[in-house]
């Protein structure tokens, strides 16, 4: 009988650690594991300097919505905290996030990769940082993020429910594959997303413009009449005739007058 009850009692505290384990999932075993796993990440000091900050706010750090530290954060704030700690400087949205850097495919991840997905109505309304990639063979990662108001900061796989329907894609933000492993802050490869369906563009066509008036010349001369002068001396001058003086100066006689101003030509 006594056989029995430890024999029990010895299954219960077997029992009770996997329970645990399994309650825990992945936030537990990725914490314990990660950083076992970022070898491609240890070459950049930066990228493994930002992994190393979001672990250490992670005991720590409380969710709220709008804020960006030290020790409050959103998605969003959380990873524009840890990022800016190191001269990083991100746009404050997810949404807004994920227009910079350069689109990585999931099979390409590497931790410190941004990796976006959809909350609620918004296309883009969330963001974490990845700390394990290609954890199996469907490629799938693990990341950090300021999650909930119930869970804080706190680490999870893309495969966990709620996150393996609601992926939208990753952004890289630095490398460290330049010259002597220096960081190099990537330029954005997009003015727009990579999965948020745009308005379209309408343009409207360019009404030509007509060109302005070229200001003319006025070609008008005129002559003050001197004593003794006749329309018949004046257009002799000016190689024109009586008549056009007549018309132009709307002359109805050929009578002038000494000191009148008349047009000449025209």
């Amino acid at each position: 009988m006594l056989k029995r009850i430890l024999f029990s009692i010895m299954v219960m505290f077997s029992i009770v650690p996997l329970f645990a384990q399994v309650d825990d999932g992945i936030d537990s075993f990725a914490e314990d594991t990660v950083s076992l796993n970022y070898e491609s990440a240890i070459t950049c000091p930066t990228i493994d300097s930002i992994i190393q900050l979001a672990f250490a706010k992670k005991a720590t750090a409380v969710y709220k919505y709008g804020a960006a530290g030290p020790n409050h954060f959103d998605c969003s704030g959380f990873v524009y905290y840890c990022f800016g700690q190191y001269g990083i400087k991100l746009p404050r949205s997810s949404r807004d996030m994920f227009l910079v850097g350069q689109k990585v495919a999931k099979e390409d991840l590497i931790p410190g990769d941004l990796v976006f997905f959809s909350r609620r109505k918004l296309e883009i309304g969330h963001v974490g940082i990845v700390v394990e990639a290609n954890v199996d063979s469907a490629h799938n990662f693990r990341f950090i993020h300021s999650s909930t108001y119930k869970t804080n900061v706190r680490v999870d796989n893309s495969s966990r429910p709620g996150y393996v329907n609601r992926y939208k894609g990753a952004r890289r933000i630095i490398s460290c594959e330049g010259v002597d492993g220096l960081t190099t802050i990537l330029p954005s490869d997009t003015t727009l997303t990579d999965s948020i369906p745009s308005a379209p563009v309408v343009t409207t066509p360019a009404v030509p413009q007509k060109p302005a008036p070229v200001p003319q010349q006025s070609t008008v001369k005129y002559h003050k009449i001197k004593k003794g002068e006749t329309l018949s001396s004046i257009a002799r001058k000016y190689h024109t005739t009586v008549a056009n003086l007549k018309k132009w100066n709307h002359l109805k006689s050929d009578f002038i007058r000494e000191g009148q101003r008349i047009i000449v030509s025209k």
